[in-house]
């Protein structure tokens, strides 16, 4: 579950988790399955277990675990999400259904065509059961948001001692700016690189006209490559290669390349104010994760769950 809560809403955390509603019968309903787990004397039923069983075993090739392992898991990831659906509850939180429409259309987006309800259907999931997940899903991000999240921050000493203890993170090689010509043929290569040489400002001309590369509609330009990327045997040729000259003809598997480099860089250590947005993230991603963490063990201790051995171990997909 501390997984799943850490990724952003999205397809497939949506489709492959959830425990339904977790929440008691509606009226008139079908009695109950047994239950595997009480949470707080809220019902986990073997049915819903059964299902996350199965959908993880179809999204996942080589599930982790044996049997018994999976089945632990998956239910402990149902009993934090239960708990978690409870303290929303108690803290009087709620997701409009605007929303929860908005991000059902957000995860309808990810599969075009009719690619969408097949999954669906694949899943043996309905649009009003994908809604109820997302709304649970939604309802959880909004419950860190507001009770977990405020607590976490990331002091400017703990910036500058990141960046002291990870120098080599921030130590940019040498780059250069490229742009290139790939075309079919070495023969071809061979003219375009003659005819550069004689006019090499017509460069990006030629790239948008010639240039079987993606980047050929944009006059060939790569942007800066840094030593290694790529190909190195068929780009390192740049870091030879003089400003605002036209290379020779390189091969490579897609075809035969003609170079032009048009700016270069030093390698360099990235400053400590330019690295300081990225270290913030992380640092802040970091104490997130294991504030959830703390957050949903403190849920725990103070919970009441009970367990049936015996059901659990009957649940199969």
């Amino acid at each position: 579950m501390r997984a799943r809560l850490l990724i952003p809403l999205a397809v497939l955390g949506v489709l492959a988790g959830g425990c339904g509603r977790c929440g008691g019968e509606k009226k008139d309903a079908p009695p109950a399955p047994r239950a595997v787990a009480l949470v707080n004397g809220e019902p986990i039923g073997a049915d819903v277990l059964a299902r996350e069983l199965r959908e993880t075993r179809a999204g996942e090739a080589q599930a982790e675990g044996g049997g018994d392992t999976l089945r632990r898991g998956l239910l402990d990831e149902l009993v934090d999400r239960a708990l978690l659906l409870q303290e929303a509850r108690a803290r009087s939180i709620v997701v409009g259904q605007d929303q929860v429409e908005r991000a059902f259309l957000r995860v309808r987006a990810e599969y075009p065509g009719s690619n969408f309800d097949d999954l669906l259907a694949q899943q043996r999931l309905g649009q009003a059961d994908l809604k109820g997940r997302l709304k649970d899903q939604l309802t959880i991000e909004r419950l860190f948001e507001e009770q977990v999240f405020p607590q976490v921050q990331v002091a400017d000493g703990e910036i500058q001692r990141y960046y002291a203890d990870h120098a080599a993170e921030f130590e940019e090689p040498e780059r250069v700016h490229v742009l290139q010509v790939v075309v079919s043929t070495k023969e071809e290569a061979l003219a375009i690189r003659d005819r550069l040489r004689r006019n090499p400002q017509t460069f990006a001309e030629v790239a948008r006209k010639s240039s079987i590369a993606p980047e050929g509609k944009a006059g060939g330009d790569l942007g800066f490559i840094g030593r290694g990327a790529g190909f190195p045997e068929v780009f390192d040729v740049t870091f030879s290669l003089p400003l605002n000259k036209v290379s020779d003809v390189t091969p490579s598997p897609y075809g035969f390349h003609v170079f032009k480099v048009i700016d270069r860089r030093a390698a360099a250590r990235r400053s400590l104010d330019q690295a300081r947005p990225e270290i913030a993230e992380k640092l802040t991603r970091e104490k997130r994760a294991r504030a959830q963490d703390d957050y949903l063990k403190a849920l725990r201790e103070r919970a009441r769950i009970e367990i049936d051995e015996k059901a659990l171990a009957g649940v199969n997909p």
